[in-house]
């Protein structure tokens, strides 16, 4: 008995899945303007002078005004805001890769009793809502005598990023053949040997997508600045932010050249991290 298909069902089919297609593309371009759109705006408006954006908003400047970066940098103090920023950051990123990548491994690879128990717990802790932490951190940081300063953000920040950096180094670790490990602990291999001679090559997906959520997590975080630092000379550029947009009110030109000056570190961060990023979230860090 043989099965015949006609020519207009494989026409229609064909027709039903390029008008999925373009759907698709319409929806992915619908959504590419809604996120390059506004960016673009930003741009130009930080490149005129405040007379220039009332009289027209899309157009190009006649001059562009570049002195709203200086002005913005220097006046605003963004730079001194943006040094601050980048140092915490860094240092908290550096942070939870080295101790979480520690964790991780050793959640995944030397049978440590109740992993997975110990996993779901940490979890369970990252999900409390963070208002209710903040005092408690808050008072933690004034018996360390370290209130207002860079180590009381490092290590609240570093502390809250774990979970998830844990639980991508342990689901990366997993996919990893045992049989490796093994044979270098035959060889007579330690295991920070093994690790560092060994996994650390391998680690570099999982690395990266590590460092963009943890610096993307905590270069624009205000709630615990705002906190922390209320008291303190030391601000971050969320903090900057505000008070710039407090003293300058709709001063546009420097206030947008201060926002793209925040968005600079975050582009190319995500750019240089973004091969690695998208093997590490479809290789190992998401597999259980």
């Amino acid at each position: 008995m043989s099965i015949k298909i006609s020519g207009n069902t494989s026409a229609g089919v064909k027709k039903h899945d390029l008008r999925a297609q373009w759907i698709i593309r319409i929806v992915l371009l619908i959504f590419a303007m809604i996120t390059i759109v506004p960016m673009l705006f930003v741009i130009l408006t930080s490149t005129k002078t405040n007379s220039e954006f009332y009289q027209n908003i899309w157009l190009l400047p006649e001059r562009f005004a570049w002195e709203n970066y200086e002005y913005a940098w220097n006046i605003a103090k963004i730079g001194e805001y943006f040094g601050n920023s980048i140092i915490i950051v860094l240092i908290t990123v550096v942070l939870t890769l080295i101790l979480g990548a520690f964790a991780g491994y050793a959640l995944a690879k030397l049978n440590v009793p109740h992993a997975d128990l110990i996993m779901l717990l940490i979890f369970l802790l990252t999900m409390l809502p963070s208002e209710s932490i903040l005092m408690p951190t808050y008072i933690m940081m004034g018996k360390l005598k370290i209130t207002g300063t860079f180590a009381s953000m490092i290590l609240p920040y570093t502390g809250w990023g774990m979970a998830l950096t844990i639980y991508i180094y342990r689901n990366f670790f997993k996919t990893l053949p045992t049989e490796i490990i093994e044979a270098a602990r035959i060889d007579g291999s330690s295991e920070t040997r093994t690790f560092f001679k060994i996994i650390l090559p391998m680690m570099l997906p999982a690395t990266a997508t590590n460092a963009v959520f943890t610096f993307l997590g905590w270069w624009g975080e205000m709630l615990w600045a705002s906190v922390e630092l209320s008291t303190s000379s030391l601000k971050t550029l969320p903090l900057g932010i505000t008070a710039f947009v407090q003293s300058s009110g709709t001063n546009w030109g420097p206030l947008c050249a201060a926002s793209c000056i925040i968005l600079i570190p975050v582009i190319i961060f995500f750019l240089f991290a973004q091969k690695y990023m998208v093997a590490g979230l479809t290789g190992g860090a998401v597999k259980g």
